[in-house]
């Protein structure tokens, strides 16, 4: 059976790579190709400064999302690239991925949504799921189960601890908009430059290997899609479960946008609960993901479509450094009172 997603079939489009044209990174590639070749060197400078961990191809990351951050001018700006994708011949096309007419209002639509996402992240129930569920469930899918069974640093307990750590501190970056601290905050975010380098990260660390289940290169849209429902659909569906109240267009919105800059295929992401819901079940149906055609629920782990080799290292161990993070965690629970009120009252 064809992959079809919103009456589309989508099986050509599986084993691309990740700089769709239809996604914000194809269209900031075609909009400023400079840009993104710089950041690609920079990323390109950083593996060359940076030794890999216990003799493996892994190296720590943080280093190089950092110095974006020491920028305190216009160069890496949400409001400059905004600025770029929504520049004339592009327009339309982001106009397209976005839902926004103006780089105006899709910042102020992206700054509500990563809020949002800001708040859902930062609560008990969903660091459950992403830690119990969604980083394991990634191994779901054929091509990233083949890609770490590929990767040395996979089956050791060390740097898989660290490996997820640092995807948990890059993504706090992406939610607190990687700003410098102090003076630097009065200047803006900058999420979307902050995503873009994990794209170009990603395409740099991951694009040579692969699949031997699909005979396709390990990182592509097929894979880094359901790769994205991990963490949306996983953790939406919780706080559904538990009849949590938050803003779902706006929780799709940011992983859509998200995705988007990694060089997802728009047509590949779910716009809402009910579309993730779907495209969840279709990547089992299709046998893009191991198990049989029956998706298992997306809020309890089934050890059984997973690899042995790849769980037996995976326990994550805390660190110290995400205690820096604590603060913001107040600050979001005290800003959204209302809605923990009216949930412990019941209404």
């Amino acid at each position: 059976m064809p992959f079809v997603f919103r009456g589309q079939n989508l099986d050509a489009i599986l084993g691309d790579p990740l700089n769709a044209a239809n996604s914000l990174y194809g269209i900031m590639s075609a909009a400023d190709p400079q840009f993104m070749e710089d950041l690609r060197l920079h990323w390109k400078k950083h593996v060359r400064e940076t030794p890999g961990v216990n003799g493996t191809a892994w190296r720590p990351a943080l280093k190089a999302f950092a110095a974006i951050a020491k920028d305190w001018w216009s160069t890496y700006s949400d409001h400059r690239l905004a600025g770029i994708l929504y520049g004339t011949g592009h327009s339309v096309a982001t106009a397209a991925v976005t839902g926004a007419q103006s780089s105006a209002q899709f910042l102020r639509d992206f700054e509500a949504a990563r809020d949002e996402a800001f708040y859902v992240f930062f609560q008990f129930a969903s660091v459950n799921e992403l830690a119990g569920v969604s980083f394991q469930a990634t191994y779901y899918h054929y091509d990233v189960s083949a890609l770490f069974e590929q990767r040395a640093h996979s089956k050791l307990k060390a740097i898989v601890s660290r490996r997820v750590i640092e995807t948990a501190q890059i993504m706090l970056r992406i939610l607190y908009g990687n700003m410098s601290m102090g003076w630097g905050s009065l200047y803006s975010t900058r999420t979307l430059a902050t995503t873009l380098l994990l794209a170009q990260m990603h395409n740099a660390a991951l694009s040579t290997y692969r699949s031997r289940y699909t005979d396709r290169r390990c990182y592509n849209q097929s894979a880094v899609a359901f790769t994205l429902l991990t963490f949306s659909y996983i953790v939406a569906q919780a706080w559904r479960d538990k009849r949590y109240e938050f803003d779902e267009a706006r929780w799709y919105s940011f992983w859509k946008l998200v995705g988007s800059l990694l060089g997802v295929d728009t047509r590949l992401i779910a716009d809402n609960h009910a579309e993730a819901a779907t495209l969840w079940e279709l990547f089992f149906e299709e046998h893009e993901c191991q198990g049989g055609p029956s998706a298992p629920n997306p809020t309890t782990l089934d050890p059984r479509r997973i690899n042995s080799g790849l769980r037996q290292g995976y326990a994550v161990q805390p660190e110290a450094n995400l205690l820096q993070w604590v603060p913001a965690f107040i600050v979001t629970q005290l800003r959204n009172g209302k809605r923990w009120g009216k949930y412990l009252i019941g209404r």
